[in-house]
């Protein structure tokens, strides 16, 4: 489903999940059940790299990214937010890299318990949940193994976060034309602006890569929604470890584990992310600055 073509609101990346207290109880989620062939989502991207809108976008629209007043219990996780810039910096790099024909915003804010980042079409607006960033945070520290470098994960996972939405705004606002879903298109946007950064972009979506592990962990496979637009969070951290590999094969070893990323899959994953890079450069080369 393509989320901007109906009058509704988007779901979000992370989709809807009960969410536990702020004290460190267990968290419950609503997991994810859609069967999905993991390697071919690149593919899937490839097949329409022709579709762009001709002539491009005017180019008199930017991202804009600002803050609301955040509840008593957000003002720690707004804090976060500003003091680090990471909206800021997804916008500026995007801004360099496109041109839009009408503003993006970014809007952080307490939402509602429960509410997740999303895109809004209809509004034109990717709101961030304050509270997003401190259940995040949490889950990192709660991990021994990751405790150490919670705020630096956190950081990771919000960019991806930010970048996996903004997709579908460029997808609704440049109209962008692809075939598979619109979900595992967006993730591999995130890939295709990260990866290319260095060491900060790969750490970040290594972070995206394990939080998504932490949260399969924790969801019941009973429960499973076979309607959810998403792929599972096993599939999505396994495709974040595959673009990794693939865009410098043999250098990180370590990340075909034989669990979330097996020898099989690894052997592919070059060819994966070459693709998910053509496909992506196709798209916005008519809208490139």
């Amino acid at each position: 489903m393509l989320h901007h073509a109906g009058p509704g609101p988007r779901t979000p990346s992370r989709a809807p999940r009960a969410r536990a207290p702020r004290a460190r109880a267990p968290r419950a989620r609503a997991p994810r059940a859609r069967a999905l062939a993991v390697a071919t989502a690149c593919a899937l991207l490839v097949t329409a790299c022709g579709g762009s809108r001709a002539g491009g976008s005017a180019g008199g629209g930017r991202l804009t990214v600002s803050y609301e007043a955040a509840k008593a219990r957000d003002v720690r996780d707004r804090d976060f937010l500003r003091g680090r810039r990471l909206a800021e910096r997804v916008a500026d790099d995007l801004n360099r890299a496109l041109r839009l024909p009408r503003d993006i915003a970014v809007t952080g804010r307490s939402c509602p318990e429960g509410d997740f980042p999303d895109y809004d079409p209809e509004t034109g607006r990717v709101t961030l949940c304050y509270g997003y960033v401190g259940e995040v945070r949490s889950m990192f520290q709660d991990a021994e193994e990751t405790r150490d470098d919670a705020g630096e994960r956190t950081a990771g996972v919000v960019t991806e976060t930010l970048y996996h939405e903004l997709a579908h705004a460029l997808i609704h606002r440049l109209d962008l034309r692809f075939t598979g879903h619109e979900e595992d298109v967006a993730d591999q946007f995130a890939a295709y602006r990260l990866i290319p950064r260095g060491a900060a972009g790969r750490a970040a979506l290594r972070a995206a890569a394990d939080n998504y592990a932490q949260y399969a962990a924790d969801s019941d496979p009973s429960d499973d929604d076979p309607s959810d637009e998403h792929a599972p969070d096993a599939a999505r951290s396994a495709n974040y470890l595959c673009y990794l590999y693939g865009s410098a094969p043999g250098r990180d070893k370590k990340l075909v584990d034989g669990k979330r990323l097996t020898k099989d899959r690894a052997e592919q994953c070059e060819d994966e992310y070459a693709a998910l890079r053509r496909g992506w450069d196709a798209l916005l080369a008519p809208h490139a600055r």
